[in-house]
């Protein structure tokens, strides 16, 4: 249970400094990190009880590893800002639902620790600032 809080964390952190220099890599590994986290967690569930609910979740947080693989791009151009300012705000959306549907789940069951509605929480809350950089032109466009 440790491990799986020190992850966690870690997780919390590599998201709060991903917006603080406003770095998309950052924010991404924290996202695809967590989510990898849950997937295995809920497959290995599903592998000792076959209960479908595991397979689902691991279904569900699979998305949010596929919206986050982390890569590394070049700054934004004035042409790629419209690409942005129209995909950022749909993933940034898809990740709080996500995310706050695992908040509300923890409250659910028995076996994930209430804390870890917090996180879920805080995972939730985290891409409301990415999606307002970038509607608000809060990230430097460059000119080709």
């Amino acid at each position: 249970m440790i491990l799986k809080s020190i992850i966690s964390g870690l997780c919390i952190l590599a998201v709060i400094y991903g917006i603080a220099i406003k770095s998309r890599l950052y924010f991404n590994i924290g996202y695809f990190v967590f989510g990898i986290f849950i997937v295995f967690n809920e497959l290995n569930l599903f592998a000792s009880s076959n209960d479908i609910i595991h397979l689902a979740l691991a279904a569900l947080w699979s998305i949010q590893v596929v919206l986050t693989i982390p890569n590394s791009l070049p700054a934004l151009t004035r042409d790629g800002s419209i690409v942005a300012k129209s995909a950022i705000p749909k993933i940034m959306l898809s990740l709080s639902i996500i995310n706050f549907f695992g908040a509300y789940y923890v409250t659910l069951v028995d076996y994930i620790p209430y804390e870890a509605m917090y996180g879920h929480i805080l995972f939730g809350i985290f891409p409301l600032a990415p999606a307002y950089f970038i509607l608000f032109d809060k990230i430097e466009i460059v000119d080709k």
